[in-house]
């Protein structure tokens, strides 16, 4: 073999040599946008987001391959996707079935990079749960075969937690329950959640609060024993509701003592299909103060009747969950106990041999270093004032407590 021979091979083995690299060096990636969490069914197509596709060192020819979504979904495609680096290189999509469609690519020249963004658009199966993988195939040419995962389909659920539950007192109680759901879409306009109330109990009202979300609306109605929360749209990201309503009593002959709970019917994915949402003791019979009274306090009023006389306070009684509330020096004075003390943090009071210690916030109160629950603690108000849940602190003492629904008194006694 002659040198120019030799030359000639050296050339076309070159040559070979650069295409295979080329070649070898030409990949496709795939990835996707904005993927999220959805609930089935979506009967109607939704946006799953956007199906990246780079192909590097585009070739000269014709590309292809089948982009296929799990069975039973339906896609739905738009027009030919152009390039991001130059809008005439094109990928032509065309369904080939329901779940399934061809991307195809026809190069003129080499280019060193396309990239071409897919929107997905499709329903979701009823009863389908797990990722939403696209399988992609190669049928010629340089795509090379893939999977990206498009979201998830969740079993959804919608958790159902009761904040503020208390004791049915003076005919009613206030509750706020919280309804979260762990994906997009269980909330929707189609299906209310209703709670239903036991015989002897009715919602009084009801406000719905969006508590995280967005563009969402939750619209209670009350109507006797059932309340029915309305969405105003499916929600679109995960969502959390408040609903605050009052339960009333109106028949004490059919309601029961002990928890009041509500069945909950309507939206499907709930975790729980009733809630506690009360407490209720059956009214005890109280009889009317015989005995001259050591004290009346009036709910609203900052004047109070003393044994001794008309008195005033600075701050008036009030009503929170039931309970009412009296400011820490006059509880002592209607009370006679002997001394008060408040340390910055707990309340002392003392009365022949019995110690009664309270700290704002703290459902455990002590009488004489024993420990006796509260179901509400003594709280501080504006401006700076110790305000005590009378009865608990009357009864420590020994004292009797009337409580008057009409006029909104209490009445102390001591034996």
């Amino acid at each position: 073999m002659n040198k120019q021979m030799v030359l000639i091979c050296l050339v076309v083995t070159s040559v070979i040599f650069m295409l295979n690299i080329g070649t070898a060096m030409a990949s496709t990636s795939y990835s996707f946008l904005r993927g999220q969490w959805w609930a089935a069914p979506k009967e109607i197509p939704v946006a799953l987001g956007t199906l990246s596709v780079t192909v590097d060192s585009l070739q000269q020819g014709s590309s292809a391959a089948l982009f296929a979504l799990p069975s039973d979904f339906d896609i739905v495609l738009s027009g030919p996707i152009q390039s991001i680096e130059d809008p005439l290189v094109k990928l032509v999509t065309s369904k080939t079935s329901k779940n399934e469609f061809m991307g195809t690519v026809d190069a003129g020249v080499g280019y060193q990079k396309a990239t071409f963004l897919i929107p997905i658009s499709t329903t979701i199966p009823r009863g389908y749960s797990g990722d939403i993988e696209i399988i992609i195939t190669s049928i010629k040419g340089q795509f090379s075969n893939g999977a990206v995962v498009a979201g998830s389909v969740l079993p959804g659920e919608v958790s159902i937690e009761t904040r503020g539950v208390g004791h049915v007192e003076n005919g009613e109680s206030l509750v706020n329950i919280l309804f979260s759901e762990n994906m997009a879409g269980l909330f929707n306009k189609y299906e209310p959640i209703k709670l239903i109330l036991p015989e002897g109990f009715e919602w009084a009202s009801a406000k719905g609060t969006l508590v995280s979300g967005k563009e969402l609306n939750a619209l209670p109605v009350a109507n006797g024993r059932h309340l029915e929360i309305r969405i105003d749209r499916e929600s679109t990201g995960r969502a959390v509701l408040s609903v605050e309503s009052v339960i009333k009593v109106t028949d004490t002959s059919k309601a029961s003592d002990g928890e009041v709970r509500a069945e909950i019917q309507g939206m499907r994915g709930l975790t729980s299909r009733n809630i506690l949402v009360a407490y209720y003791d059956t009214p005890k019979v109280t009889e009317p103060v015989t005995e001259k009274p050591r004290a009346v306090f009036s709910v609203g009023n900052t004047s109070y009747v003393h044994y001794t006389g008309l008195r005033e306070m600075d701050v008036a009684p009030y009503v929170r969950d039931g309970r009412v509330f009296i400011p820490l020096r006059f509880v002592a004075a209607s009370l006679d106990v002997d001394s008060i003390e408040w340390s910055g943090q707990e309340v002392t009071l003392v009365k022949a041999e019995r110690v009664v210690q309270v700290i704002p916030g703290n459902l455990t109160m002590m009488i004489d270093g024993k420990p006796v629950l509260m179901d509400i603690a003594a709280e501080i108000i504006q401006p700076g004032r110790v305000m005590l849940p009378y009865r608990y602190i009357a009864e420590a003492f020994g004292a009797g407590i009337y409580w008057d629904n009409i006029e909104r008194t209490v009445t102390v006694t001591i034996n």
